[in-house]
Parts: C-alpha cells; structure tokens; sequence
C-alpha cells in the first residue's frame, strides 16, 4: 500500500481537506505569479484594488498552508499512534511459543525506526499537495502565454522525469537493501546492552564483536544507504539540470527557431524561475517518502504474521477485566507432552508426558538438572504454552484454548530470567491499599532502606541480583494470585536470607491459602515442602512427601 492509500484508509475525510487546502494554496500562489507578471508589464501605477487582491491572495496562500499541514500533522500523528498500538496489541495476544520464535530485532526496528520513518514523511505530503498544483498550473499558464514553450516545456520535462524515475529506482533498492541489514545492527546493538559484562570480561570476544560482527554489518547499512541517497542527490541534479537547460532554451535557443514577443518570453522565464522552488520541495521530499514507503512495506509484511498467531481475546482491545477462574480443588496435568521445533520444524528437546496435581495450601519443590525441562513445565502448568498432548484440568473441567486467557490469571510467576517492573501499575483495583502493601512488603523483604515506593512506581531499580529478585516477589505477592511460581528464586540470595525465604516466607504464604511451585536446587531446604518432584530428560523421575511441612502465616 503506497503511504497516500495508507492515510486514505485512517481518514479519508482530513486527507481530503489537506489536499484541498494544499490546492487552494498553490492556487493562490499561482494568482500572486499572474498578478506580480501583470504589474511587470504595466507602466502605469496599479490601481488600488489590486494591491488589495495582494494583501488577500498573500493571507489565503499562507492560510491554506497552515490548514494543510496541521490537518496533514494530526493525521499523521494519529495514524502512527494507531499502527503502533496495533503492532503492540497484536503481539501481545502471541501465544509465547509464537513470540519466542519471531525475530525480536525486526519488530524492535519496526516500532523504534520504521514508525518514525513514516511518521515524519508524512509531514511531508502537504508540501505535495501545495506543490504539485502549482507546477501544473505554472504549466498551464506558460501554455496560454505561448502554447510552443508549453510543447517544449513538456518534451524537456519527460526526458527529464523519466531519467529522475530510473535513477530514483535504482536508489529505492538501495534503500531497501539498507532497511533489510538495520535489523540485523539492532540485534548487534541489543547485545552491547545484554552482553556488556560479558564483553567488558573478555578482551577477545569484544573485540571479534567490533571487527566481526558490528563494524561489518554497519559498513554494509552505511554502504546501501550511501548508495540509495546518492542515487536520489544524482537524480535531484539532474533534475536542476533540465531546469536551468530549459531556462537556456528559452533565452537563447527558442528565440533562434521562432520569434518570440518578448513580454511572453520574459513572463515564461519567470513563471520557470518560480518553479524551482516547489520543484525543489518535490525532489526533496521524493527520496523521504520512498524511504517511509519502504518502511511501510515493512510494517505491512509483519501485521499478517502477528494477525494469524495470535490468540483469540475479545477484550483485547479494551483491555477490559477478565473474571479469575476459582481454583478451590486441584491443577492437574494429565499425560501432558511439549515438544520443541526450531525454525525448520524439526523436533528438538521433548517434555512429559507429566502428570502433576497443584492442590491451594500446598508447597511442592521442583529440583532437576539444568536442561532437564523445569523453565518448561512451569510454562505449561501456567498456561504459557499448550501443550503438545494430555490435558490441563481446573477443578476437574478440561481446559481448551479459549479458556487459557482466564486460567492464566490464576498466576503469579518470577521466572529466572524475568523481567522487573518499575512500578505496581494495574496490579490491584485500589492504588492506595496497592501502595500501602508494597510498603510494608519492603519492610518484611528489607528493602526499605534502598527502595520507597512514590505514586506506585519503585524509587530505584539500581539493586544487586538478589535485591531485584526480592523486588520481584514482592510484585508476585501484591498481584495475590492463588498459584505463585518461583523459578530459581533463592539462586542469587544470602544465606541469612536464603533461610529467611524457605522457612518463613514460603511456609506463611502457603498459610495463606497459596499454592506454591518452587524451582529449587537448596536441598538442605527440601524439608520445608509438602512434595519434592524431580525431572530429568524432560519425564518427572521422583515424587516424594515431606513429613515436615512447616506452616505459619504472612505478616
């Protein structure tokens, strides 16, 4: 879809008024050329009337401009507005399998640089629209001046169009070239930002880093780039080219082939000599749309891949609540299967089948080796992925795909690579009891001397691994969710507080009510659950009861 039809399809009616504003400006302006040529010509002083007629056509032309470009801007800005909160809906509603296997580059570089790209070539079609009548009707008027400079005005301009459209051609692909290896620079830069311990520890790497892998594909965007714009600055000269050329024809080879009267001849020079200025806002703004055209392109490839993985959820566009299911009796996963495919569909790592029964009030530790498929199962158990095979059941009613959006909520999940929220918005329907529970659960998690929490957002983020993750549990317990998840979660921990976690928090919040699955390797801490499962190679391999379960309740 060209960028014109893309704003056409957000708001034919503002599009249209900026074009008419847009025409009505050119026409203005071409009104201001006949009036400055006609007092050129006159030798007697103008009457006052026509001063007037001036002043007005001076005020319409600057006020259609203004017309056009603000309505051109609002819907500019709102079509972009749109798209990018399509884009994010759509990939919020991914299954995570689905969201895993895309390539998280090309989308990034769609939402930071392709929206932006198209956002402010937009600002660009009003120009157009003021421009563009002004050519023609410069054309027209130079036709009804002398209707042989039209003829050969026409000749020039499509030999000079045609050579502007090969040359500009050639540069789109360049700059296509360049859009397709800007996804592969910001995966580069995303592992500076990911990796950058990584690299700081290891001198070699870094370097291969910079010479192998960053300097290359900056070289190769650096390079098509260069080629496409320099395509487009070769086709705006030529286009100036034919400009002065058919300026030089008019004074010196026109008048050789036919006598001319002067005042037409003078009157078509200087209709031409304006015409270089809204021709010069056309070729600049031709190489911008067709950069913001690629970028569209781009967007529109990703929007039917998004479309066709996600998840069906009604409220998704109005986020509205959803009712959480009840959990009263037992989660139980019945001969459940996952098995893993890379990008060409060949199978890879496989889990289950697993059988699993998650009760409220019980705390079950998940040990096994790494690779051994835990990060898996808790994605299973939670809802996150389907499974391959087997069923889930809630309370002894069988889940289907249509119910995994509500099960979901049942959960409260800090994974091992998790992310951290700066703040607690949308956890709860009360700010104020929100706020006041994260006070006092950093005094219980003692993180009160480095985090305050102001207007429901954390005063800091800068912590150590183990402090974040405090933070972390802290956010699963304000969403007081029946089922909370743990992967890893005392990995990073002191051992004072290490035993603080497994013999006081965990116990007071499996008092609570809550049904806690804990990824663990502390086996000195087992004692603490009511079950001990174990994988290995993806199957459960032992299942035992603790006949020390320690129970108290959350301060």
């Amino acid at each position: 879809m060209s960028l014109v039809g893309f704003l056409l399809r957000t708001s034919r009616g503002v599009m249209v008024l900026s074009a008419i504003a847009g025409a009505a400006g050119g026409a203005a302006a071409i009104g201001l050329i006949a009036l400055i040529q006609r007092e050129l010509a006159r030798e007697s002083a103008a009457p006052g009337g026509l001063a007037w007629a001036f002043a007005g056509l001076c005020l319409a032309s600057a006020a259609a401009r203004v017309v056009a470009q603000v309505a051109m801007v609002k819907l500019g800005q709102g079509a972009i507005a749109q798209l990018c909160l399509h884009l994010v809906r759509h990939t919020l509603v991914l299954p995570l399998r689905a969201f895993e296997r895309i390539d998280s580059s090309s989308l990034l570089a769609v939402l930071t640089e392709d929206l932006g790209l198209i956002a402010n070539a937009i600002v660009g079609v009003p120009h157009l629209c003021i421009n563009i009548p002004i050519v023609i009707a410069c054309l027209i008027y130079t036709g009804w001046l002398a209707p042989r400079l039209l003829a050969c005005g026409v000749l020039f301009a499509t030999a000079a169009i045609s050579a502007y459209v090969l040359v500009s051609a050639r540069g789109m692909t360049a700059l296509r070239r360049a859009r397709e290896r800007q996804a592969v620079l910001v995966g580069h830069f995303r592992t500076l930002i990911g990796g950058f311990r990584e690299l700081k520890l290891h001198r070699g790497r870094r370097a291969a880093y910079l010479t192998q892998s960053l300097e290359p594909t900056l070289a190769s965007v650096r390079g098509a780039m260069v080629d496409g714009l320099a395509h487009f600055a070769v086709a705006q000269a030529w286009g100036q080219l034919a400009f002065f050329g058919f300026i030089g024809f008019l004074l010196y080879a026109a008048p050789a082939i036919e006598p001319i009267a002067r005042p037409a001849l003078v009157s078509a020079v200087l209709v031409v000599l304006y015409l270089m200025t809204p021709l010069d806002v056309i070729l600049t703004w031709v190489p911008i749309l067709g950069r913001a055209r690629v970028s569209l392109r781009r967007v529109q490839s990703l929007i039917p891949t998004l479309e066709r993985q996600g998840d069906p959820d009604p409220g998704q566009d109005r986020l509205v609540p959803i009712k959480r299911p009840a959990f009263r009796e037992a989660i139980r996963l019945e001969r459940v299967t996952f098995l893993y495919h890379d990008d060409h569909d060949d199978p890879g790592f496989r889990l289950g089948p697993v059988d699993l029964t998650l009760r409220p009030g019980e705390l079950v530790i998940l040990a096994g080796g790494n690779g051994s498929g835990k990060t898996t199962l808790v994605k299973l158990v939670s809802g996150l992925y389907r499974p391959e095979s087997g069923v889930i059941r809630l309370d002894g009613r069988v889940l289907g795909d249509g119910d995994l959006e509500t099960y979901r909520q049942l959960f409260s999940v800090v994974f091992a690579d998790g992310y951290l929220f700066p703040d607690v918005l949308g956890v709860g329907t009360d700010p104020q009891a929100v706020e006041a529970a994260a006070c006092a659960g950093l005094e219980r998690l003692g993180l009160a001397p480095q985090v305050s929490v102001r207007e429901q957002g954390f005063s800091t983020l800068d912590l150590s691994q183990g402090l974040r993750r405090r933070l972390a549990l802290l956010g699963a317990w304000l969403e007081d969710r029946p089922v909370c998840i743990l992967d890893e979660w005392a990995a990073h921990q002191d051992p004072t507080f290490k035993q603080v976690f497994y013999t006081k928090l965990l116990p007071e919040m499996r008092a609570a009510g809550k049904s806690l699955l804990v990824i663990s390797h502390d086996e000195p801490y087992f004692e603490v659950a009511d079950r001990v499962i174990r994988l290995q190679d993806g199957r459960l391999v032992d299942v035992h009861e603790s006949p020390l379960g320690i129970r108290g309740a959350w301060a």
